[in-house]
């Protein structure tokens, strides 16, 4: 079966007022289910690109198809039901300090007005999955940043996203937590989950098997050849 299309961006242009181009004439197509890295320095565009493909950031040229649906159009009618669609992990985390684990991950649900036994069955889940079920009550402000970094991926993924978007996951975390998130970051994915992964580690791709790589470099978008890999357990 051909891969469904998922992000198609067409000679992409990107520049800020003032400044270089991020993106000159880059084009990059990412299909469904992929696991994607995306390598770059700091401030190669990694950020930025998130920020294009979630309608955070305009971009000054080219086309960009989201799931057979030109965006700049689809930013104009239903960029809601795209976001929606969506699960963002922040580098800075983005989380509610003084709610708890349980108060964090139930946000989008909240806000998309679903039901408190839908809310309830649906965390409940997300706290097995992201092993936070004794954390649950706990104000994040007084967790580990290994398990606030658990909590901003639970509250991402709570609404059974089709693309979960991650901004340095791994940037603040020492090397045995970062295996941990990755191994969480795999599950998901296994789970159908599509995967992108904004990073300046050349080192993570090699503990994900059968993942794609893409390193933005001279302001485009450049596939790298895979090595031979096998998960680390």
């Amino acid at each position: 079966m051909e891969d469904e299309l998922l992000i198609f961006c067409d000679h992409l242009f990107k520049k800020y007022p003032g400044t270089d181009w991020v993106f000159k004439d880059a084009s990059l197509t990412i299909f469904r289910n992929q696991f994607l890295f995306l390598l770059g320095s700091s401030g190669s565009g990694k950020t930025t690109f998130i920020k294009i493909i979630s309608g955070q950031e305009d971009y000054d040229r080219g086309k960009i198809i989201i799931q057979n649906n030109d965006f700049r159009k689809l930013k104009r009618k239903n960029l809601h039901l795209w976001r929606r669609s969506l699960g963002i992990v922040f580098q800075d985390f983005r989380l509610l300090w003084k709610q708890t684990v349980k108060e964090n991950i139930a946000l989008p649900l909240i806000i998309l007005g679903c039901s408190k036994n839908e809310i309830d069955m649906r965390v409940k889940a997300v706290l097995k999955l992201v092993q936070l079920e004794d954390k649950e009550d706990v104000v994040c402000k007084y967790l580990s940043g290994g398990e606030q970094q658990r909590v901003a991926i639970g509250r991402a993924i709570v609404h059974s996203p089709v693309l979960l978007l991650a901004d340095e996951p791994t940037g603040n975390l020492d090397d045995k937590h970062t295996k941990n998130i990755l191994e969480l970051f795999y599950t998901l994915h296994a789970r159908g989950i599509s995967i992108l992964i904004a990073t300046h580690d050349k080192r993570l791709p090699i503990a994900i098997p059968d993942c794609r790589t893409v390193m933005i470099k001279d302001k485009r978008f450049i596939d790298v050849i895979p090595v031979p890999k096998s998960r680390t357990s």
